[in-house]
């Protein structure tokens, strides 16, 4: 960020500040007058100094820390002897993570609102790239291009070669940006011209721009040497909203549109295979993916309300949605060698014409027939109906490698989802009250492909689902609220069929899978004390997929959490809080020799996986001179750990068989600390100084993560490579070595504050 940036926010608020503060010497009021306007608000201004081992991304993940001016300005005004308004709102000026808020209207008759701010994205500050970038194309050194391919393709099994291939490797290395930016800019007009009829007109626009890593391999392949890229992001989401309101005391109707357009500026990616250095028959020496296309999507929706006799009241909304897109295909691979390359499909269709239409309706009933008793009906209808026309490409697909040619068809997946159901709430007596639903969900399904599912393509399934739902809500005496509520849900699945061929038995996807869920929650207010105020929170709840055999069959989560406040004299305060959640799931695979299905048994794989975070959090209050010095001190911290348990369950003591054998892996756990004191001082009621200290440390340990560099293959080099074993593809990879290494990091701030 430029310094000429920072100097220009300073002196806008500097100058604001002086104008203000200038208006009206003397004693404190509660506002100013400045050109018969009455003006309250405040100014903030200072800065912020951090040192220490910074180099993390998680340092500055989603925030901007460089040391420098920060400041804050808060603006409401109101027009003397008229109805007139506006509200300013300024934070970080000039700086990645600013905001500015704006608006300006007439009581009772119209309101417009600006706002614009940024928020940053770091993925990880120490990635290098061999690659050089030149708009969509990734590409190596064309003078060199021959002796790289030569030396990752020769011996790269033998220490040797690999210590060539790594030399290879770090001659070509620059570092690369890992993040992004999203600007956000946002207009919006009401206008009131009666009271009950309102209008609404909003546009918004998204902006991002950066870069974020993704992988590739040559098209085709599914075990050949993988290359990491920092692909450039530059793509607009335009977003516009009509809507109309009318509104009486017994009914109303509200009606919107709501447009979004999406454009990328980039179609594909190209890059350079670092294997191959000029197209064969049998390799490509370029390849090509395609990212996001510009697409579309319209929603009309219709909401209303009416009043019905006996205290009876029914809601509906209705909304139809087109999603479209019709970008030009990308041929994915350059290499002329390659027969029947074409950017169409067999009907000659250049483009998808993707067409997408969702239909909703949501109808809610209330009735209160008896004081004591509600009642509510509802009923959801969802349809998703992809009438995307079906695009063949015969003999267009490669596979392999990108060698072997292949045909497919696009799919034309759709479902139907439906909810109906009935709530209760009864309350007996003041103290208690009691609440009993029932809800019945259906899906029907319809087609494969992003379902995740590999069976008959014309295949049709559904789900049901019956939900019954109980709570309780106590109140015996004044300062005691206790709450619980249970949730059960069985799940069963009808038609769903698994093609042998390509599918394990018994493999259901866990998001259509049946499913026994057994869920309660329970919450506990006390108040009984006037300076003392415990919580406390209890959940647990269990996924039972009883009817899988393989993938995710089961998955249980725990949590409990305590809040204290506690103010034992009139200058001293306290605060505490813990949570502990804990999640557990357990996966079943099984390794396929040759890829052939179902495999054999003794080569079940089962995960145990254990995730579990403590968040602790004490804060303190101290008033030093009451209204004119206070401290505030705080200490957090939170802890993440993760464990896996793998196993064999069906191990066979033959060794005349390949067998997929269970070890154990490392514990994953990272740890968050954050310490603060910040000390407060009134020079008179208006001008205050604020100054504080921070400390933070994050520690992390993941085995998958952490030894991640450009090439992997020297993790390997200091030990004997095993006759027969295929690690060639593996040390031929180039990867970013983004990684998020653990920091410590220290921060000195001060601010003065002027309110008015």
């Amino acid at each position: 960020m430029g310094q000429a940036r920072r100097w220009a926010s300073v002196a806008l608020v500097g100058l604001v500040a002086a104008c203000l503060s200038g208006a009206a010497p003397g004693p404190a009021r509660a506002e100013e007058e400045v050109l018969d306007w009455k003006v309250s608000g405040a100014v903030e201004a200072g800065g912020m100094f951090p040192w220490g081992n910074r180099s993390s991304a998680k340092w500055n993940e989603y925030r901007d820390m460089t040391s420098g001016f920060l400041g804050e300005l808060d603006l409401k005004a109101e027009k003397k002897d008229s109805p007139y308004y506006f509200e300013l709102r300024v934070k970080n000026p000039a700086r990645d993570d600013q905001m500015y808020e704006g608006a300006f209207g007439r009581y009772g008759m119209f309101k417009l609102e600006l706002s614009w701010d940024q928020t940053p994205q770091v993925y990880s500050n120490s990635a290098q790239t061999i690659y050089q970038q030149n708009g969509d194309a990734f590409n190596l050194p064309a003078t060199q291009r021959a002796a790289i391919a030569t030396t990752f393709t020769t011996a790269p099994t033998t220490v040797a070669g690999r210590t060539n291939i790594n030399n290879t490797i770090n001659g070509l290395l620059r570092p690369v940006s890992l993040g992004f930016n999203t600007d956000v800019g946002e207009v919006a007009f009401k206008y009131t011209p009666l009271e009950d009829l309102r209008f609404d007109i909003g546009y918004m626009n998204i902006r991002r721009q950066g870069t974020r890593p993704i992988g590739v391999q040559m098209a085709g392949s599914t075990s050949g040497p993988i290359n990491e890229l920092a692909v450039p992001i530059e793509n607009f989401t335009n977003e516009v909203k009509v809507g109309a309101e009318y509104a009486k005391a017994a009914w109303g109707l509200q009606f919107g549109y709501t447009g979004s357009f999406f454009t990328n500026h980039y179609t594909g990616i190209s890059w350079d295979n670092p294997i191959q250095a000029t197209n064969t028959a049998g390799a490509n020496a370029t390849d090509r993916f395609s990212v996001a296309p510009d697409n579309s999507a319209h929603t009309f929706n219709l909401t209303g309300t009416a009043a019905l006799p006996l205290r009876t009241r029914i809601n509906g909304t209705f909304a139809y949605t087109m999603l479209r897109q019709n970008q030009t295909f990308e041929y994915s691979t350059g290499n002329p060698a390659l027969a029947g390359r074409r950017n169409t499909d067999d009907a000659g269709n250049s483009s998808a014409n993707a067409q997408v239409n969702l239909a909703l309706a949501n109808i809610v009933v209330t009735s209160r027939p008896f004081n004591s008793l509600t009642a509510t009906a509802r009923y959801r209808y969802f349809d998703y109906a992809n009438d995307t026309p079906l695009h063949t490409f015969t003999n267009d697909v490669y596979v392999a490698g990108g060698t072997a040619v292949g045909s497919a068809t696009t799919k034309d997946e759709r479902y139907t989802k439906q909810n109906a159901g009935i709530d209760l709430t009864w309350r007996p007596i003041s103290m208690l009250s009691l609440k009993g639903g029932y809800e019945y969900e259906h899906w029907t399904r319809k087609g494969v492909g992003d379902l995740g599912d590999t069976g008959p393509t014309d295949s049709r399934f559904s789900n049901s689902a019956n939900i019954a739902r109980f709570s309780a809500d106590a109140t015996p005496v004044d300062w005691f609220l206790g709450r619980v509520t249970y949730t059960y849900t069985d799940r069963t699945v009808s038609g769903y069929t698994v093609d042998p061929v390509t599918e394990l038995p018994q493999s259901i996807k866990y998001s259509y899978a049946p499913l026994i869920r057994n869920k309660v929650d329970a919450l506990f207010q006390f108040s009984p004390w006037e300076t003392f105020t415990p919580s406390f929170s209890v959940g647990y709840a269990v996924d039972d997929f009883h009817k899988n055999t393989f993938g995710l069959t089961r998955d249980d989560n725990f949590n409990v959490g305590v809040n204290l406040d506690w103010a034992p004299l009139k200058w001293l305060s306290f605060s505490a809080d813990f949570t502990y959640e804990l999640y557990n799931y357990e996966m079943t695979s099984r390794y396929l020799v040759g890829g052939v299905f179902p495999g054999a048994s003794f080569n079940d794989w089962k995960t145990k996986t254990k995730d579990e975070f403590y968040n602790v959090g004490v804060n303190a209050t101290v008033d030093i001179i009451p209204k004119k010095f206070d401290i505030v001190l705080g200490y957090a911290v939170n802890f993440g750990y993760t464990t896996f348990d793998n196993s064999n369950p069906n191990l066979t003591a033959s060794t005349a068989v390949p067998q997929a054998i269970a070890y154990g892996w490392d514990k994953v756990f990272n740890v968050m600390q954050t310490a603060k004191i910040v000390a407060r001082y009134h020079l008179t009621e208006r001008l205050s100084l604020r100054g504080g200290f921070a400390y933070e440390r994050y520690t992390e340990r993941d085995w998958a993560r952490d030894p991640m560099q450009p090439f992997m293959g020297n993790l390997d080099s200091d030990r004997p490579i095993p006759p027969g074993v295929p690690v060639a593809a593996g040390v031929q990879s180039v990867w970013l070595g983004a990684t998020r290494p653990n920091y410590e990091a220290y921060i000195l701030g001060g601010f003065v504050r002027y309110q008015f």
